[in-house]
């Protein structure tokens, strides 16, 4: 009888807590791998910025992180993307 519990309360652990991988998904590690951060600049300026940087009035054209800092564009010190 306690071994039976004890499958019950696993399978309970098991399926609400995620554990059990959706068919057809991809793994977080992949996703979040995957997935660049999306930053801001402007038509004039040297600096990236978040969407919501107070910079960005005028005008601002979206491009990856990784794309403006190789493109020698660096941080907002005001928004700090």
């Amino acid at each position: 009888m306690k071994n039976l519990f004890f499958l019950f309360v696993v399978s309970l652990w098991v399926s609400f807590s995620g554990f059990v991988p959706v068919s057809g998904s991809k793994p977080l590690i992949e996703t979040i791998a995957t997935k660049e951060q999306i930053v801001y600049v402007t038509k004039t300026g040297k600096k990236y910025h978040k969407g919501s940087c107070r910079y960005l009035k005028n005008s601002k054209k979206e491009i990856e992180k990784s794309k403006a800092k190789e493109s020698g564009y660096t941080a907002c010190a005001v928004c700090k993307p």
